[in-house]
């Protein structure tokens, strides 16, 4: 079977995860760091097809999966549910003098490993196991928003604003939140309601 080609458009990411790696990006840049964005949306064809990299006909069909998507090669993915499919996941490497770097523990890798996770990414390669260092993602509850409040939000990213807002940053999006955002969107000039959208966040990041 064909490898499902690889998407790396940024249109069909979620407005929140698009704006974030924007703002990661020209960060990146201004360290001297050139990141290649590899993959950003992701089919549920190619899910499957990545899932039956070497994986058997057998092991497939115990998942639902067709036996036409086995295939040889390492394993690469555990899951048929990667964020990607939602579009709140991204990986992306270092380009250096031409050449991909596919290396966890390149110094450039390194920094993209560091800045995404400050832009509020979780870090697959600060995963216990099956760690995968290109892959980054913000496992929005509801992917189709393009806002964030406390019912739209994930540990890391609400630490994050925490942060930003200069309160507690333990995590969790309560009432200091609310109460928080309103105050920072009131001193912005901008509507008093605890939701930060996508637009909001290259001010927050100032």
């Amino acid at each position: 079977m064909k490898e499902p080609s690889q998407d790396r458009s940024l249109e069909k990411l979620n407005g929140v995860v698009r704006e974030l790696l924007a703002l990661a990006v020209e960060d990146l840049r201004k360290q001297g760091v050139a990141p290649l964005i590899v993959e950003t949306y992701r089919t549920k064809e190619r899910q499957m097809w990545l899932y039956g990299q070497g994986r058997t006909a057998k092991q497939l069909a115990a998942k639902g999966v067709p036996a036409e998507y086995a295939h040889s090669g390492a394993i690469v993915t555990q899951t048929l549910n990667s964020i990607h499919k939602t579009g709140c996941a991204i990986d992306i490497i270092p380009v250096r003098n031409g050449k991909a770097i596919w290396d966890a523990n390149d110094a450039d890798t390194k920094k993209i490993i560091a800045t995404m996770t400050k832009y509020g990414f979780e870090a697959g390669a600060n995963w216990k196991s099956f760690k995968d260092s290109p892959h980054y993602q913000i496992k929005l509850p509801q992917p189709k928003y393009n806002s964030i409040s406390s019912s739209n939000s994930t540990e890391f990213l609400t630490k994050v604003i925490q942060s930003k807002l200069k309160i507690t940053a333990d995590g969790k999006w309560g009432k200091k939140t609310d109460e928080a955002l309103i105050a920072w969107r009131k001193a912005h000039k901008l509507t008093a309601t605890p939701v930060l959208y996508a637009a909001n966040f290259k001010t927050l990041f100032e």
